[in-house]
């Protein structure tokens, strides 16, 4: 009985946040641990990501800079938000269900990164981070004010 229930639990699909959440709701501004926690992140990433977002975007996921050209408070251009969008779905589909997944895919495709709920642009930063291996997307947040 217990197996069963166990089995029941793991086989359940977590409720997925909704992809666009409205600026002025309070989890879009500040800085607080990763909202994402899946296969590319790393916890000791954290401090790396912190200083990103707090040197891109001041921890205003709904921001964007130079005339909109950069989103987010990791300061994505449109085409790095599409690409993560792209990348970050066999884990969507493989957390949320084959449909669900691709569903949220293609709704992140067609909505701005500044946009996203911070979960998503916590994965997509992640995601981009290590896609290939730890580290490997670092250059896209070389530069800046201060080194990270």
């Amino acid at each position: 009985m217990i197996s069963a229930l166990v089995l029941a639990a793991a086989l359940t699909v977590a409720t997925p946040p909704p992809v666009v959440m409205d600026k002025d709701h309070p989890i879009q501004t500040g800085y607080q641990p990763s909202a994402y926690t899946g296969q590319y992140y790393n916890e000791h990433q954290e401090p790396y990501r912190k200083c990103v977002g707090e040197r891109e975007g001041r921890f205003q996921y709904w921001g964007t800079g130079s005339n909109g050209y950069y989103e987010s408070t990791y300061q994505m251009t449109d085409a790095l938000v599409a690409g993560a969008s792209w990348m970050m779905r066999p884990e969507l589909k493989k957390m949320f269900g084959k449909q669900r997944g691709k569903e949220i895919g293609e709704q992140l495709l067609k909505t701005p990164g500044s946009k996203w709920h911070r979960f998503y642009m916590d994965m997509a930063f992640y995601t981009i981070l290590n896609w290939e291996r730890d580290w490997r997307g670092k250059f896209h947040w070389a530069g800046g004010r201060w080194h990270c």
